[in-house]
């Protein structure tokens, strides 16, 4: 039983016990002041008696009316006057009618004693005589007070147990905050709350802040310490972006991506004569220009209304930097920020001094042919001694040109239901699958198509939600592919700041039928930039609803990363550039480590996208990960 409903009961058994108590002790009261009463009533009538007879004439007749007169004024219950001589007078009233019930008079009666007084005829003891009061008007006395008494009580009751309400709930308002806060705990969620006035409950509260507070420091110290080792091994000492190695290791994760159909775009910027830089600026100028110049196109592409789902920037060599555009193939669009926008290490002027090229290509081809092209794109730049050059985009297979084609053949094929689900494994320790990841397919043109072929324009032309929406619904009204395996569906940010959106998706989980398969939500790192109130709230009530929720792409905000603590979440999951390095990078190893003892520490298990072959899976075992998926589990089932 609850503490709340205890105290409920507490309150009830004490109000009514007081009330039984002040009920009975006052009628047990009033029946001793009626009995005294009619006691001393008796002693008293009786001794009148007595005094008047023995001071009257001993005439029988006499006495006789006497006693009948006194008998008819007096509420008598019994007149007896004996003689000496064994003989007496005896007068008895008839029953009298009662309004107190029976129950109550054998529950509380009058026993009153009889008045006893001796009647002389001079010095000569002439009889005793007895006198005892009618009891029923004392009843019906008794009984009208009892129920005036039950009246008051009851109000009294109610007005108790009014302010009993009131007390109970300032009792019970700061235990809800506690119980709260120690569900949120239990739930991995380690919040904050304010400390309540209640002693006890202000020493629980205090500790549990304790909890949570140091949770959130050694989160925050650990990721410091875990972006502090990334910075070291994964990134140019002098700018700050990645390095050679990280770059390549993103680029490979996208060539090895399931996705086919996705179209991504790879930009190289050269900033030429730098030998000449160094030695006209100075050593330290130069890299204080060279890490404005990345930090400017960064800032820049950060604010870009291009839709791309994400960038990354790296510097190749000492004069070459890249930058990839996840999702993205609209290279035309590029020229105007590229000549226009960016500023050369050293230079004034945007577009000077700087060569940029830029190129489109798909999973499933070669880094080396990636590189091979748009090395040959910077070459031609440099050659022609244009800012930048542009590698044609082979569109032959995109039937749409323009934004309104696009809106109606995604709106069409979401109508018709013209959806479908290719589902990848991840997959746990044992080789038993933990869910089946989805990935969506839409039907345009009469094919086919992969995600990445029509989600940049799903994203550009504002219906990642309505794409959401009509995936999960599909999900959820399809047999389950294997009894009691969940199957993961990806929610963008898009739809989670679309408060229309998330109602619609919790509907959608909680109406699916039984029969159909579990789901489990998984949510881009991006959207650790939501604001906790509403990404919170949306986490709780899909956990509620039977949902999983997690984290995916996890690694490169890890500054983001002592906000999972408050949110409850499930598993986290690693961006696919680090299963690129794991297998033969004993750094990456060391920080996949920590990255899988930190998450362990709250209770999160942590799974390792991308993985490309078996060793790289037996990697991520020994790093230890909770579950891979990727290319290379495909492969070795």
């Amino acid at each position: 039983m609850s503490l709340v409903k205890q105290l409920w009961l507490a309150t009830t058994i004490l109000i009514v016990t007081a009330f039984a108590a002040s009920l009975a002790a006052s009628l047990v009261s009033a029946q001793a002041y009626y009995q005294e009463q009619l006691a001393l009533k008796n002693i008293d009538s009786a001794n009148s008696l007595a005094i008047t007879l023995s001071h009257t004439e001993k005439e029988q007749a006499l006495i006789r009316s006497f006693l009948d007169a006194q008998f008819a004024t007096g509420h008598y219950q019994r007149i007896r006057l004996e003689f000496g001589n064994g003989k007496s007078v005896d007068l008895r009233s008839e029953a009298t009618d009662l309004s107190a019930p029976a129950w109550f008079r054998s529950l509380f009666p009058l026993r009153v004693p009889a008045g006893v007084a001796t009647v002389s005829d001079g010095w000569v003891n002439y009889g005793t005589v007895s006198v005892e009061s009618a009891t029923s008007y004392a009843a019906n006395s008794l009984w009208v007070t009892a129920q005036r008494l039950f009246m008051w009580l009851t109000l009294v009751a109610l007005c108790a147990g009014l302010a009993g309400s009131w007390l109970v709930r300032r009792i019970s308002h700061p235990l809800k905050d506690v119980v709260q806060q120690a569900e949120a705990i239990g739930e991995k969620r380690f919040i904050v709350s304010a400390e309540p006035r209640t002693t006890e409950f202000r020493r629980v509260v205090r500790a549990m802040n304790k909890l949570s507070r140091r949770v959130e420091n050694m989160l925050e110290s650990e990721a410091k310490a875990l972006a502090e080792m990334r910075e070291k091994a994964l990134h140019d000492p002098v700018t700050g972006v990645a390095n050679r190695e990280f770059f390549a290791s993103r680029l490979d994760a996208l060539l090895d991506d399931h996705d086919s159909d996705a179209r991504h775009t790879l930009i190289l910027a050269r900033v030429p004569e730098l030998a000449n830089l160094n030695a006209m600026l100075g050593h330290e100028q130069v890299n204080a220009e060279l890490r404005r110049f990345c930090s400017q196109v960064s800032d820049i592409f950060a604010a870009s209304e291009y839709h791309f789902t994400d960038f990354f920037i790296g510097r190749l060599n000492g004069s070459d930097f890249g930058l990839l555009l996840t999702e993205f193939h609209d290279t035309q669009a590029l020229s105007d920020v590229l000549v226009t926008e960016i500023q050369g290490p050293g230079s004034q002027e945007p577009g000077k001094d700087l060569r940029f090229s830029a190129s489109v290509f798909q999973p499933g081809t070669s880094r080396a042919e990636v590189m091979m092209r748009a090395d040959h794109l910077l070459a031609q730049a440099e050659q022609a001694q244009e800012p930048l050059v542009i590698g044609e985009d082979s569109q032959e297979d995109i039937p749409f040109r323009n934004a309104s084609e696009w809106r109606a053949a995604i709106q069409s094929a979401l109508d018709k239901d013209d959806l479908d689900e290719v589902l990848h494994p991840l997959v746990g320790r044992d080789g038993t699958p933990l869910h089946q990841e989805a990935k969506i397919r839409l039907k345009l043109n009469g094919d086919w198509r992969a995600a990445g072929y029509f989600l940049p324009w799903s994203r550009r032309l504002g219906l990642l939600p309505t794409v959401d929406i009509a995936m999960m619904k599909h999900l959820s009204s399809i047999a389950p592919p294997i009894i009691g395996n969940p199957v993961l569906v990806h929610v963008s940010t898009e739809s989670l700041l679309d408060e229309d959106a998330c109602d619609r998706m919790l509907k959608l989980i909680e109406d699916r039928p039984a029969e159909s398969h579990p789901l489990r939500l998984e949510l881009p790192e991006s959207a650790l930039s939501i604001g906790d109130l509403h990404l919170g709230s949306f986490i709780h009530e899909s956990q509620q609803r039977g949902c999983q929720v997690g984290i995916g792409g996890v690694g490169h905000n890890l500054e983001r990363i002592s906000k999972v603590h408050e949110l409850g979440l499930d598993y986290i999951k690693t961006d696919p550039v680090y299963a690129q390095r794991l297998e033969s990078d004993h750094t990456a190893q060391q920080y996949m480590q920590r990255l899988t003892a930190l998450a362990h520490s709250i209770g999160l298990e942590v799974y390792l996208a991308g993985a490309t072959s078996e060793a790289c899976i037996e990697a991520a075992w020994e790093a230890g990960f909770d579950g891979v998926t990727g290319p290379g589990v495909s492969r070795a089932r």
